[in-house]
């Protein structure tokens, strides 16, 4: 599924379509061109409770109706166990009007978030 970019992911600002595909029900990628990012669905590896500001809500086109899917960027290593986790800046997707945006939390409001947590505390 292609997905345009209403808020781009940091340092990749001039990406504003990806596509989206599924490997799993954990794991997923985001790719446009070379660039390629792996996510994975944090509310199958953590509870994972963020309020997404009106701000947000309002570029993905969300209402109380609708359901946004809630990812993580991973930075895979070898062997699997040694990858980490991007808590801290999620990717949310409004798959109904398919849509993206990479949302940066407050870290004094969701100190238990780390931008750099390694995987193997949740296999």
């Amino acid at each position: 599924m292609k997905l345009d970019v209403v808020s781009p992911i940091f340092g990749f600002e001039s990406i504003k379509e990806f596509e989206f595909e599924v490997i799993d029900e954990f794991f997923s990628y985001i790719k446009s061109g070379d660039i390629r990012f792996t996510l994975i669905s944090v509310d199958k590896i953590r509870e994972y409770d963020i309020a997404i500001d009106e701000s947000y809500k309002s570029l993905l086109e969300l209402d109380e109706n609708s359901k946004a899917d809630i990812y993580a960027i991973v930075v895979l290593q070898n062997p699997i166990e040694n990858s980490l986790i991007n808590f801290a800046a999620p990717i949310i997707i409004n798959s109904k009007k398919a849509l993206l945006a990479q949302v940066a939390l407050d870290l004094d409001r969701y100190k238990e978030y780390g931008i750099s947590e390694p995987i193997s505390k949740y296999l």
